[in-house]
C-alpha cells in the first residue's frame, strides 16, 4: 500500500469515529430533549392546576366579599327593629372580614407560585427552542461533513493516479475499436467537402430568408 493510501485510510478511519461520535451525540441531544419536552410538559400541567387553584380562592373570595356585604345591609335594616339579630348580623360579618384576611395572604402567596412557574415553563420553553435549533445546526454541520468525507474519499487517491486510469481506459477503448473496426480516423479532403457543402446549405437557408422578407416587405 502506498503511502498515500495508508494516510487516506488513517484519515479516513479518524472522520468515521468523529462521524459516529457526532451520531452519538445526536442521540444523547434527542434524549435530553425529549426529557426537557416532558419536564415542560409536567410543569405545564402543574401551571394549568395552580391556576385552576387560584381561580378557586379568587371566587371564595368574591364569595365571601358578598356575604360580608350582605351581613352588613341586614344589620343595617334591623338595627331599631331588632337589635340582637343586627348584633349577630355583623358577628357574621366579622367572620367573614376573618376569612378573607386570611384569604388575602393565601391568594397573595399562590399568585406568587404561580408566577415562579410560569417563568419556570418559560424558561424550559425557550431552552427547548434553543436546544432544537442547535441539534438542527449540528446536523447540518454533520451533513456537511459526511459530504467532505465523500469528498476526501474520492480525493484520497492522487490526481496521478486518476489521470493513469484514464489513460488506461482510453487505450483499452481505442484497441477495442481498431480490433472491431470501429475505430474512425478523419479524412482532411472529406472533411473539407463537408464543410463546404453546409457552408453552402446555410447560405441557400439564409437567401431563403431574405426572400421571404422582401416578399413580405412587398
Amino acid at each position: 500500500m502506498s503511502l498515500i493510501r495508508r494516510i487516506s485510510a488513517t484519515l479516513t478511519s479518524s472522520v468515521d469515529r468523529a462521524v459516529a461520535k457526532v451520531e452519538n451525540h445526536d442521540a444523547i441531544v434527542n434524549a435530553a430533549l425529549r426529557d426537557t419536552q416532558q419536564a415542560a410538559a409536567r410543569s405545564r400541567v402543574r401551571l394549568e392546576r395552580v391556576r385552576k387553584d387560584g381561580r378557586a380562592l379568587r371566587t371564595r373570595q368574591q364569595s365571601l366579599q358578598e356575604a360580608r356585604d350582605r351581613w352588613t345591609e341586614r344589620a343595617r335594616q334591623i338595627a331599631k327593629s331588632d337589635e340582637p339579630k343586627a348584633l349577630e348580623c355583623l358577628r357574621r360579618r366579622g367572620d367573614c372580614d376573618t376569612q378573607l384576611c386570611k384569604l388575602k395572604d393565601a391568594i397573595e402567596n399562590h399568585k406568587e407560585l404561580e408566577d415562579r412557574i410560569a417563568e419556570q415553563v418559560k424558561k424550559i420553553e425557550a431552552r427547548i427552542g434553543e436546544v432544537t435549533h442547535q441539534r438542527n445546526m449540528m446536523r447540518s454541520r454533520q451533513s456537511v461533513a459526511e459530504a467532505m468525507r465523500a469528498i476526501h474519499n474520492i480525493e484520497g487517491v492522487s490526481y496521478g493516479e486518476v489521470e493513469e486510469t484514464f489513460d488506461r481506459w482510453e487505450i483499452n477503448l481505442g484497441e477495442t475499436e481498431i480490433l472491431f473496426g470501429t475505430h474512425t480516423t478523419s479524412d482532411p479532403l472529406d472533411s473539407e467537402f463537408l464543410a463546404e457543402e453546409d457552408t453552402e446549405s446555410l447560405r441557400a437557408e439564409l437567401q431563403l430568408l431574405l426572400n421571404s422578407e422582401e416578399e413580405n416587405s412587398s
